[in-house]
């Protein structure tokens, strides 16, 4: 079986269901995910900046939300 990544630009419709997603996640489930998103992303990096870009904006949508929470806690 051959692996093929998800190979197009993230979407409206991704942006919405990574923030409703994160919605449900913990502040420590968002730091893993975006962690791993980022670490997928440096592994495309040179090769597919599609792939790339679509792990980063994943990674960049559960920091943001994370973000939000810290701020909202001060």
């Amino acid at each position: 079986m051959t692996y093929r990544p998800l190979r197009r630009h993230a979407t409206a419709d991704d942006f919405a269901n990574w923030e409703s997603k994160a919605q449900t996640m913990t502040d420590a489930e968002l730091r893993y995910v975006a962690k791993e998103c980022r670490d997928v992303a440096a592994l495309w990096r040179g090769a597919d900046g599609v792939v790339e870009g679509f792990y980063d904006d994943q990674a960049s949508t559960y920091a943001t939300v994370l973000r939000r929470r810290q701020l909202a806690a001060v």
